[in-house]
């Protein structure tokens, strides 16, 4: 069945005979039905107007309708008893069928709805039967009932009939009244015509009213509720003794239960709902039962108006269920909206929805379940909600029998609780209400229903940053409904289906993102704790969501980019392994392969707008995932690259290269992402851990160690095979028409560097090498550079793309370092600006390096007794020393002559002295007494210094005469090989520290894009917090009790320092979050 009319109001009406499966009575049928619209369409019998006298009289045409409605009705009646999926081939269809076939049907409905024929006095029948008729066609005809309401006359004339007094005598005027609403019902959807009707005051007013006047009528279930409340708040009360009360609660107030000011309820929320009571039971009166009890309490309260004389219309009872359902859905439709939220707590929307929740009716299940989706957008609603109880009402729906009736109206309760991350984390800090919430979230993903599956897809996606839902949706086999899910929509046959695939992707998209989080902070945590910095770490909270934006996770791949060759050595995890076992490089790469398809064989221009959108979203989607299975287990790749589709016959590689030369219209960002993935597969380790010196030329003594290796043997075994599959997919081809590309302006230079970063990577292969070197491709990246960036915006990436290409160069053509390159394609007056940099620094280095490496060269070269000479005058620590930048010459396999190798003397074992004996305790007693004799008193001690001046004892002979210390040969030397390093820094500074002479790196100075922001501002707050503000234009909230970061605010993106920090903690308003600062371009 299609569950977009999950819930829509059905009249309870008799059941005709006549209405059946049978095929006799359905042609019987629906030749009566064709007779009855021959008759209200006028033009279908009579074109020309000429026999104006036949025409059939006002109330033949209202009772017409009115049978016409009611078939419709019946008939709908009838296809929701099966579980069919569409309403082709069943009386429903063939009926709505017939009506489409005359075009004057509909147009007719519009004429009587406008001025000159709705606007007649005593006209309430005409319009109540125009109104239900509508209705009855509204499950397939939802689009032509807005497009009616764009009229501003008819949406003012209907809402005027739905805001029609509740106390109307009138049979017709209650039909009209309750007709209106369900028309509204449908309309209200439209956000255009939502915005309309919001900001008619009056009306909001009264459906309100309304509402809670329904509910106080059913005293029954109101009682229930009213009592249920009470029992929650004692518990609360109970347990808030045992418990010290969380800061930051906001203070309880008092709400009206009821009209009648019988209960005040305290409306606190609370940071606990695990006290709250246990719901009833479910009851298990019969759906047609309970109707008829519902309708018939209603109808109590409308004795004065008589029962319908004329057939086929509907009577008091069936009306004011009706009335009720369609209240609250129109109230439930406009409950997002703020101007609707004072008023619908000021008359106890909360209670309202409590009572309706304790009926035992499918449809006011449904509909209540809409109407708190829907007010959940409200922070201050939700927690009212939460601290009511309500929570647990609607959990225990999953126990009751209506369950499988109301799984679209749950979803959307699930998404409506998990779109606040604060009502989500308090949701979640308790077990039970957890354990249930997250069961109902798995239970719906198997939901026949795609709207109930999609509202579920969605809850997880943002549920699943919580570590605990995170945990419940890996040990429940979540990540193998998602690709079940996901492949599924490969060949959608419904615009629901592409939505719940499209939802699916991201749900997959965020469940890779957490992980891919946790695994970065843990990387930044370990190196921060192994550096000397003093930054802080934001520290994790355990009911804290993993914070998963995309300014986030552009700072986590910045982070395990910069640290790649950490992540080569990470084990497999759990979630990667069952990853990988469920085949999810393969459910990507089907995604992808639909898109390549689609792009390759249909006109992209063709097809509608929505479903361009939906290829291209869920292709993005899949890249992002494999750019970051790349990236943090690069092993992974070669599953990717080498994984064949049975379908196509293509593999992963050759999907990926295709999408990077799609020509679809919104190409950029998915060519990125397919590049960025290209890259992860093809680069085992960032250019920026490699040494200046990996591709310059060798010396004397390095190069005959190296004639035996290859560039294509430093690569393990499995990058070697991702690199021979891109050569034979045309993987250089590719990079190389995109290193032109300038079909998206946006995304060019990005895609430039990228694309040079790819072969770059293909380049370690002495083939792809060879290939380049013949194809010149120095003179077309040295055009490239010399050219400005395609927008000058991307100044940065062009920097980048400056760097890469260099390095390339220098690499295929085996000549110049890259720093020589830079050195020379820098601007003259670049030139001369570092030039002053280096002539205007102080370089320095530790002399016990230097000393260190004389003793190593000595040691070399078999001086032992000098170099044991030097390190015992020098008084040299070689353990606590760093060591050597040379590496001992391994042995070699042929055995030497021992003439020809001269062999040290053997070293004498050094004395027992060094390490001392393990005295007892009055041995060291006794050494503590002579050491004190020795020692002169306090007052002999100046004597003793003025001694130890005037004949200091006698010491070593290179310490005994130390003058002026001048800078000999070798001082100059390596000043100058070290001033020489500096000039050669891509970014040279004046102010360097020592440097260092025992590094494996050269030395480079640190770039201003390196640094974390500063702090440049704070303030104290008066409950145990300080603000923090940094040069980045970032304010911080610190716990200083606890050491941890507990908010997080960002100014604009060209935001500079902040110089000043002020909040209205001491005004009146004393709101935390309300706070400005200063920065260097104004106020913010």
């Amino acid at each position: 069945m299609d569950d977009d009319i999950e819930g829509t109001p059905l009249p309870a009406i008799p059941h005709r005979k006549d209405i059946s499966s049978d095929p006799e009575s359905m042609h019987a049928l629906e030749v009566r039905v064709f007779e009855l619209v021959t008759e209200l369409v006028p033009d279908a019998y009579d074109p020309y107007n000429q026999a104006a006298d036949q025409r059939p009289t006002e109330q033949t045409t209202i009772s017409n309708m009115n049978w016409l409605s009611e078939t419709l009705e019946q008939a709908e009646i009838l296809f929701r008893q099966f579980p069919m999926s569409r309403r082709d081939g069943q009386l429903i269809g063939h009926l709505l069928r017939i009506l489409d076939d005359f075009e004057d049907f509909y147009s007719m409905l519009e004429r009587k709805l406008q001025a000159e024929s709705a606007e007649r006095a005593d006209n309430d029948a005409m319009n109540a039967a125009v109104c239900r008729l509508l209705l009855a066609t509204a499950p397939t005809n939802v689009r032509f009932i807005i497009r009616l309401m764009y009229d501003e006359d008819i949406l003012d004339r209907v809402t005027r009939w739905a805001n029609a007094d509740a106390t109307s005598t009138s049979l017709h005027g209650l039909q009209l009244r309750c007709y209106a609403s369900g028309l509204l019902s449908f309309a209200l959807r439209d956000r255009s015509i939502a915005d309309i009707v919001v900001n008619n005051e009056s009306f909001c007013t009264n459906l309100l009213k309304r509402a809670r006047f329904y509910a106080n009528a059913l005293e029954a279930e109101h009682a229930a509720a009213a009592a249920y409340m009470q029992d929650v708040q004692k518990k609360k009360a109970v347990s808030s003794k045992h418990k010290k009360p969380s800061v930051g609660t906001p203070s309880s107030k008092k709400r009206k239960l009821s009209i009648d000011d019988k209960k005040d309820m305290s409306n606190a929320p609370s940071s606990s709902i695990s006290a709250a009571a246990a719901p009833p039971p479910p009851r298990t009166t019969d759906e047609h039962d309970d109707d008829e009890t519902i309708s018939t309490r209603l109808a109590d309260l409308v004795l004065s108006i008589p029962a319908p004389t004329v057939n086929h219309e509907q009577g008091p009872a069936p009306l004011m269920l009706l009335d009720l359902l369609y209240t609250v859905q129109c109230v439930g439709l406009m409950g997002e909206y703020l101007e609707l939220l004072a008023s619908a707590l000021k008359d106890d929307i909360v209670g309202t929805s409590i009572t309706l929740l304790h009926s035992a009716h499918t449809s006011v299940w449904s509909a209540t379940l809409q109407l708190i989706s829907h007010f959940l957008a409200h922070k201050k609603f939700a927690f009212s909600f939460l601290d009511a109880g309500g929570l647990d009402l609607v959990l225990a729906a999953q126990a009751s029998p209506r369950f499988a009736h109301l799984h679209r109206s749950l979803g959307m309760c699930l998404h409506a609780f998990a779109s606040s991350s604060v009502v989500t984390e308090l949701i979640l800090s308790r077990d039970p209400t957890r354990t249930a919430l997250l069961s109902m979230g798995m239970t719906l993903l198997s939901s026949p229903y795609d709207r109930a599956r999609q509202n579920a897809v969605v809850f997880f996606g943002l549920v699943v940053p919580f570590r605990s839902a995170l945990e419940y949706f890996e040990a429940h086999d979540g990540l193998y409904t998602l690709f079940n899910l996901i492949r599924a929509g490969n060949l959608p046959k419904a615009a629901v289906q592409r939505q719940l695939a499209h939802d699916a992707c991201l749900c997959l998209r965020q469940y890779v993102r957490v992980h891919f989080a946790v695994l970065a902070q843990g990387l930044r945590r370990k190196t921060v704790d192994a550096s000397t910095s003093s930054s802080r770490m934001i520290k994790q909270t355990l009911g804290k969501p993993v914070d998963i934006d995309d300014k986030a996770f552009e700072q986590h791949v910045a982070i395990l980019e910069a640290h790649r060759p950490c992540t080569m050595m990470c084990k497999e995890t759990k979630w990667q392994t069952q990853f990988t076992h469920l085949r999810g490089p393969l459910v990507l790469l089907e995604v992808l392969d639909v898109f390549r398809s689609h792009t390759a064989t249909t006109d992209p221009s063709s097809e509608p707008t929505s479903f361009r959108l939906w290829l291209v979203e869920r292709a993005l989607f899949s890249l992002q995932i494999l750019r970051m299975l790349t990236l943090a287990y690069p092993p992974m790749a070669v599953e990717i690259c080498h994984t064949m589709l049975q379908d196509s016959q293509r593999t992963g590689l050759t999907i990926l290269l295709d999408c990077a030369m799609t020509s679809h219209p919104r190409d950029g960002d998915i060519v990125k992402g397919a590049l960025q993935v290209v890259c992860n597969c093809v680069c085992t380790s960032s250019s920026g851990d490699k040494q200046p010196q990996q591709y310059s030329k060798k010396d004397d003594r390095t190069t005959a160690n190296n004639n035996t290796s290859s560039s294509s043997m430093a690569a393990p075994f499995p990058a070697r095979a991702i690199l021979k599959l891109a050569r034979e997919k045309n993987a250089i081809k590719v990079c190389l028409q995109l290193l032109r590309y300038k079909r998206s302006l946006q995304h060019a230079d990005a895609i430039r560097l990228l694309a040079t970063q790819a072969l770059l990577g293909l380049s370690k292969d002495r083939h792809v090498t060879q290939i380049l070197e013949q194809m010149q491709i120095g003179q077309l990246l040295s055009d490239l550079i010399r050219n400005e960036p395609v927008l000058e915006e991307n100044a940065d990436v062009h920097a980048k793309f400056r760097e890469c290409a260099l390095e390339l160069i220098s690499h295929v053509t085996h000549r110049a370092p890259s720093a020589s390159i830079h050195e020379a394609t820098d601007p003259t007056v670049r030139k001369i600006e570092k030039a002053n940099i280096v002539a205007a620094t102080r370089v320095t280095y530790n002399p016990t390096e230097l000393l260190v490496m004389i003793h190593d060269h000595l040691k070399a070269h078999g001086l032992h007794a000098a170099a044991d000479a030097l390190e015992s005058e020098a008084a040299l620590n070689l353990r606590a020393s760093c060591p050597s930048p040379q590496k001992p010459i391994k042995k070699a396999k042929v055995a030497l002559d021992d003439a020809s190798t001269p062999r040290p003397a053997k070293k004498p074992k050094r004395s027992m002295a060094h390490h001392p004996k393990l005295l007892s305790f009055a041995q060291r007693r006794q050494q503590m007494l002579s050491k004190w004799k020795q020692q002169p008193s306090y007052f002999d001690k100046d004597i003793l210094a003025q001694s130890m001046v005037l004949s200091s004892p006698k010491k070593a002979p290179s310490m005994a005469k130390k003058p002026l210390v001048k800078p000999t040969w070798l001082d100059t030397v390596v000043r100058q090989h070290l001033r020489e390093q500096h000039r050669l820094c891509p970014h040279p500074v004046s102010v360097v520290p020592p440097f260092s002479l025992t590094a494996s790196k050269s030395h480079r100075c640190h770039h201003n894009s390196q640094a974390q922001g500063g702090l440049t501002a704070a303030k104290f707050m008066a409950d145990g917090h300080i603000l923090l503000g940094t040069d980045h234009g970032e304010v911080l909230q610190m716990h200083l009790n606890q050491d941890e970061i507990v908010g997080l605010w960002t100014c604009h993106a060209n935001a500079g320092a902040l110089t000043d920090l002020s909040t209205n903690e001491h005004t009146r308003t004393s709101s935390l979050l309300m706070l400005t600062g200063t920065t260097r371009y104004g106020p913010h």
